[in-house]
């Protein structure tokens, strides 16, 4: 695995420059393994975590108007079937857009698509932070960023043609909203779901 200091150099790169890191993406030969293991998990670890402390340390205001923590090691559970299911997610929403690619006359393999998805999540991933406290929530909305670093990935990494791309942009976040859908109704009712009871209960 990279060291923290070299993922943040890229997550950076991608931010604040994104028309030249993505020429940089592109010629870059890695595998499905490397994206994952040196980028993805590490970075996905920031809301995970930030979410397992505002649970179990900060506290959530309940309905009833009490505040309510969580066990710590249940909440790491439900952390970590969460983190994973995820990463999971994020190969599922690769597969989706390498699929979809020849209808937009774009390069259809799958490594390229991971890149574009998994590079375009670096906002989201990094305003997780702000799941530690529920009252700073709000500010994860700048994740949206990652919408148009998806855009401009799939012009410059799979070779969309600009008048094609914003409805490939627009297809792939339909799909990646019902993937993550699909995982928050699995995760949620069989893991959080029972959790969040019982602390509306105390």
């Amino acid at each position: 695995m990279q060291n923290m200091e070299t993922i943040l150099g890229r997550a950076r790169q991608i931010i604040l420059k994104p028309k030249e890191t993505w020429e940089k993406v592109k010629g870059e030969a890695v595998t499905v393994q490397e994206l994952m293991i040196n980028f993805a998990a590490p970075l996905a670890l920031i809301p995970a975590v930030a979410n397992l402390f505002g649970l179990s340390v900060v506290g959530i205001r309940m309905p009833a108007g009490h505040l309510a923590r969580a066990p710590f090691a249940e909440a790491l559970a439900a952390g970590v079937v969460g983190y994973v299911f995820h990463l999971l997610g994020i190969l599922a929403v690769a597969w989706v857009a390498g699929l979809l690619a020849p209808s937009f006359n774009a390069k259809g393999d799958y490594i390229s698509a991971l890149k574009v998805v998994v590079y375009s999540m670096t906002p989201v991933w990094l305003l997780g932070i702000f799941s530690a406290f529920p009252g700073l929530g709000a500010l994860q909305i700048f994740g949206l960023y990652g919408f148009y670093l998806l855009y401009r990935g799939l012009i410059v990494v799979l070779e969309t043609p600009a008048n094609r791309a914003l409805w490939y942009t627009v297809l792939i976040v339909i799909a990646s909203i019902l993937i993550s859908l699909l995982l928050t109704v699995f995760v949620g009712g069989a893991v959080y779901g029972p959790m969040f009871m019982r602390m509306m209960a105390v």
